[in-house]
């Protein structure tokens, strides 16, 4: 096929076009969900689950914009849903799995208070009122703090209750706000980050 003079640079503009218009998709991300889980832990045998019961040694004051009860229960129920999804179901008194969560924060708003954080955290929503989660995190691949993912990145921890020691962490750096994040935020994030569990492939002892 012969193309004129006159055709050939309109050819080429359009090529050029589709060309980048590939190259801007394929640079285009949205928000990360990610998860890490221990190689040791079996999780088909997870059957129950409860709350972690995090430790509140005192109230924290001044500097913050309110610790949300709100928010709290609406972030569990939307993690709760989830794991009933999965086939898990509540067990206060004596639960295969325990549960915690947490929100990154900015460092200067987590810095407004006093808060002295424990090993392996910091920079995170309950701990910038006072909570203190005290599970061990070492057995989990590639671990990241709350202080190192992005401001706004909702975390749900799995903990084993009988070693004390996180099992499983998925995250979505989703942005959010906790003073203006609405039900749909809310359980948009949750499901990006449960949409991660359980891990495949499921790993036997």
């Amino acid at each position: 096929m012969h193309y004129s003079l006159k055709t050939t640079p309109v050819i080429l503009w359009k090529a050029l076009t589709v060309l980048l218009f590939v190259w801007s998709t394929a640079c285009t991300t949205g928000p990360v969900t990610r998860s890490t889980y221990s190689e040791t832990a079996n999780f088909r045998v997870y059957q129950t689950y409860a709350w972690y019961k995090a430790e509140l040694p005192s109230p924290i004051t001044g500097g913050g914009r309110g610790y949300s009860t709100l928010l709290d229960q609406q972030i569990k129920l939307a993690v709760e849903s989830e794991l009933v999804k999965n086939g898990l179901r509540p067990n206060e008194e004596s639960p295969d799995l325990l549960i915690a969560y947490d929100i990154a924060l900015p460092a200067t708003d987590a810095s407004e208070t006093d808060t002295v954080y424990a090993p392996g955290f910091g920079y995170g929503y309950s701990y910038w009122y006072g909570y203190r989660y005290r599970y061990n995190t070492s057995g989990i691949p590639a671990y990241r703090s709350v202080a190192s993912l992005p401001p706004g990145t909702l975390i749900v921890d799995l903990i084993d209750p009988n070693t004390n020691s996180l099992v499983w962490r998925g995250w979505y750096e989703a942005g959010l706000d906790p003073v203006v994040a609405g039900d749909k935020d809310i359980n948009k994030a949750v499901a990006n980050v449960m949409s991660q569990y359980p891990p495949v492939p499921v790993t036997s002892q």
